[in-house]
């Protein structure tokens, strides 16, 4: 029982998980053009802020309960709790384009690849894509990207 007390509790807030869904949908509504959402691109910010403090939080725990930090380990839960929904998202997407637009899903080929291994936003300043570029349709990568 006392190595119990010593241990730091994992501390839960559903109220930040709420925060950033509501961010994650501004967002969504910000790409559909939808009025109440003319703000939309704040919850990029938002969902960033309140991750990057989880995954801090996350981190601090792990030092304080083994007095160590595995990057490896690190990566391995992220893709284990990621990777699933966005290979999902992606292959829902590309039957969507193949439905729809196969010329565009060809297009888009270097978009699904660089989402697949977390380079997305790599490959679009290599390509010298703007986030914010309003010519042409959005791609339907930029959501899965944002994660």
């Amino acid at each position: 029982m006392n190595g119990e007390q010593n241990r730091p509790m994992k501390r839960y807030m559903p109220g930040l998980d709420g925060l950033r869904a509501m961010s994650v949908l501004a967002v969504i509504g910000y790409h559909l053009d939808l009025e109440w959402a003319q703000g939309g691109l704040l919850g990029v910010g938002i969902f960033f802020v309140l991750s990057g403090y989880l995954i801090t939080n996350q981190i601090i725990l792990e030092y304080k309960t083994k007095n160590r930090l595995s990057i490896l380990n690190f990566w391995m839960r992220r893709i284990r709790r990621l990777l699933p929904a966005m290979v999902c998202m992606l292959l829902l997407v590309a039957l969507w384009l193949m439905i729809t637009d196969v010329s565009r899903l060809q297009a888009l080929e270097g978009d699904f690849l660089s989402s697949l291994f977390y380079m997305n936003n790599w490959y679009l300043i290599f390509h010298e894509v703007s986030y914010f570029e309003n010519f042409g349709p959005a791609s339907p990568i930029a959501l899965v990207a944002f994660h």
